[in-house]
């Protein structure tokens, strides 16, 4: 619990030192509201607010805590109020306890000049009216960071409008987002709460505020159809969301859907779950399916989930709650998935796969320009022997085929010259067969011729056989391939 104190007088030497107060540590000034003031009491107060006002000593945060006062209490915060204008040092406000629509307008004047990072409403009695109040401050702060609107218990609907709408006007730069209830189940139903439509709502703010990091909503509205709606909000490219605080009445089938969505986000680290309807080891393994896709049997479609799977979660944490039923071993998974960052979790995965496969990676689509990273990534990774198995596999022989450009189109051209040799070769193969046959038909004539005559020395002809013979063998010669 926040120190607060009845006596504001307590803070005033630590505000009025002149030495080095806006390199001072930042102070946190906490104040007790209740019952009856008195006028000292009353002065010292104005005094706090006027010293606030004019100090440059940074506030880390101003906490109020109001009890049931008479009318004293509003008429010396209403004097505090209004020295406190102009007040820049403060950078956080927390309002808790008997707050209502009174209370906040005597700080109006403080909430139109400020730079407040941060502002909460812990176990106040606010409601509609108030936040028709705080719109002003809402649709013009550009400095509000955080906003926190827990266990309120008439903020309702309505209030998730006005607010909301108003930061959006004002085109907020909120980064943390805490809207809550302090009953989640068995509430009666005349109770102002946020139902479906305030979950959709927040949900839609959240899809058009980029600058929102955390979310916690626990809500009793917030089912399996709010836990969607949620779902289509982190699936959106533009989604910046790193932590998720969730609970509600949703159980396997919300979280099933929330798990599907997972897989195409890109931002979310912690995410945790309190569930107020049945979850078992069903929608544990949705989720843990959806950020380790080795949790799944084995298949052809494996590398499909390495790729689908999350690769930016750390951790999901499932609360203990009567209705949840996940074993204690997918439990522990789900809080230790990885301590790494996305990139080398999803190498990590895309190694493990790989490894199991290194002798056959043809599923994995890849071309031969891939293969000099292929490669790297393997030596990196693994061993040399990996490397050789890689290599020697002759299930891919493609893959290992890298020609330039101008290569392939040398090779186009070898080939093409290469098939108009084959043909010649055929051709003067043909020919060559027929000189064979022309050569033996002369030699059969001229044997036939001399055996005719008798005597070959005294044949006449002779000398014009010869001439004969002597022209086919230079035909031949020329007809010889170089």
């Amino acid at each position: 619990m926040p120190f607060v104190t009845k006596n504001p007088s307590l803070y005033f030497s630590s505000l009025e030192e002149k030495s080095n107060l806006e390199s001072a540590e930042p102070l946190h000034i906490g104040l007790h509201l209740g019952g009856s003031f008195s006028e000292e009491r009353a002065r010292d107060l104005v005094s706090l607010g006027r010293i606030l006002q004019h100090s440059s000593r940074p506030i880390r945060c101003l906490w109020l805590r109001f009890r049931e006062g008479d009318e004293s209490l509003l008429a010396a915060f209403g004097a505090f109020g209004d020295e406190l204008v102009g007040a820049k040092a403060i950078q956080s406000l927390v309002f808790e306890g008997k707050v209502g629509t009174a209370e906040v307008r005597r700080l109006g004047g403080f909430l139109s000049h400020n730079e407040l990072r941060v502002i909460q409403f812990r176990k106040t009695d606010i409601d509609l009216s108030t936040c028709i109040v705080l719109k002003p401050f809402f649709s013009h702060t550009t400095t509000l960071k955080v906003l926190d609107m827990y266990s309120n218990p008439g903020f309702g609907d309505e209030c998730v409008l006005n607010v909301l709408g108003a930061l959006l006007l004002g085109g907020s730069r909120l980064e943390t987002l805490i809207i809550g209830e302090k009953i989640l189940d068995g509430a009666p139903d005349e109770d102002i709460i946020v139902s479906e439509s305030g979950v959709a709502s927040i949900a839609s703010f959240v899809s058009k505020t980029p600058s929102i990091s955390s979310i916690t909503l626990r809500l009793r509205h917030l089912d399996d159809i709010g836990l969607g709606e949620i779902s289509v909000v982190i699936k959106r490219p533009d989604c910046n969301v790193r932590r998720l605080d969730l609970s509600g009445n949703f159980g396997n089938s919300g979280v099933k859907i929330f798990a599907e969505a997972l897989k195409t986000n890109t931002s979310l680290r912690t995410i945790s779950f309190g569930c107020y309807k049945a979850l078992d080891d069903v929608g544990g393994m949705a989720l843990l399916n959806a950020v380790d896709p080795f949790s799944q049997p084995a298949g052809s479609s494996e590398w499909e989930n390495v790729l689908r799977s999350n690769h930016t979660l750390q951790s999901i944490y499932v609360f203990d709650r009567p209705n949840v039923a996940v074993s204690k071993a997918i439990v522990e998974r789900l809080q230790s998935i990885t301590s790494m960052d996305p990139h080398l979790t999803l190498q990590g995965k895309c190694w493990r796969h790989i490894e199991k496969n290194i002798d056959d990676i043809s599923h994995l689509g890849l071309n031969s320009n891939c293969m000099p990273n292929v490669l790297a990534f393997v030596l990196r990774h693994g061993t040399i022997d990996h490397l050789f198995r890689l290599i020697r596999s002759n299930k891919t022989p493609e893959l290992f085929k890298y020609p330039s450009p101008e290569k392939a189109r040398i090779s186009l051209q070898i080939e093409k010259i290469e098939r108009e040799n084959r043909k010649l070769k055929k051709l003067l193969e043909l020919e060559r067969d027929e000189s064979n046959e022309l050569r033996e038909e002369i030699n059969y004539l001229r044997t036939c011729w001399f055996q005719k005559e008798g005597d070959a020395k005294t044949c006449c002809f002779l000398p014009h056989l010869k001439l004969i013979q002597m022209w086919i063998l230079l035909v031949e010669l020329f007809r010889e391939p170089v």
